[in-house]
């Protein structure tokens, strides 16, 4: 089975506003092949990370106090199978950090209220997630729609999945399907 990468995330509360950030935020580099060949099958932490940032504040200013920006960074990163050991995390946190800072003027550093760190063994522990991959299984040619595990138990009758490893397949809306198929299948026993 494929899986997905693993989210490396940072939230951050930061005084002052970010005037070169928007909404939505891509930083990328220019050898996103090389990056992407790499990120996902090495036990290295990227040292120039692609990472998307997201300020909702910048849209709806109750998302953070007067005068403040809440800021999410994303950062894919491998899972745990390549990269078990984290001990790294304020490293690449800090080097996001350092990285969105100077690209965007503003020192965030100096300027952090609060700040959150989770790396995949965070996200594995608190949402169940396998090897701290965030979207579950991949959506790989042998991995897509029918091809993905059933949402019911092959040996027990009683024993139903849902989620976004299950069929049809990740998403809000696929889990939501594959919620209503579970719905289903639960209510057909009772007939």
């Amino acid at each position: 089975m494929e899986w997905t990468l693993s989210p490396f995330t940072i939230y951050l509360g930061v005084k002052g506003k970010c005037k070169d950030l928007n909404h939505h935020n891509y930083f990328l580099g220019n050898n996103f092949r090389e990056y992407s060949d790499n990120i996902f099958k090495t036990s290295v932490a990227p040292s120039k990370p692609y990472y998307y940032v997201n300020v909702s504040s910048k849209s709806n200013e109750e998302c953070a106090p007067a005068g403040c920006e809440n800021i999410f960074i994303l950062c894919p990163v491998p899972d745990l199978r390549y990269k078990p050991d984290w001990s790294d995390t304020e490293s690449l946190a800090n080097n996001i950090i350092d990285d969105l800072s100077q690209r965007i003027n503003f020192d965030l550093k100096a300027n952090t209220l609060s700040r959150t760190i989770w790396n995949p063994i965070d996200w594995q522990d608190k949402f169940n997630l396998y090897r701290g991959s965030g979207l579950g299984l991949a959506h790989g040619l042998n991995q897509v729609g029918g091809l993905r595990p059933r949402n019911f138990d092959e040996q027990f009758s009683n024993l139903f999945y849902v989620g976004a490893s299950t069929t049809p397949g990740t998403g809000l809306p696929m889990v939501i399907i594959s919620s209503k198929l579970v719905c289903e299948r639960v209510l057909a026993i009772g007939k």
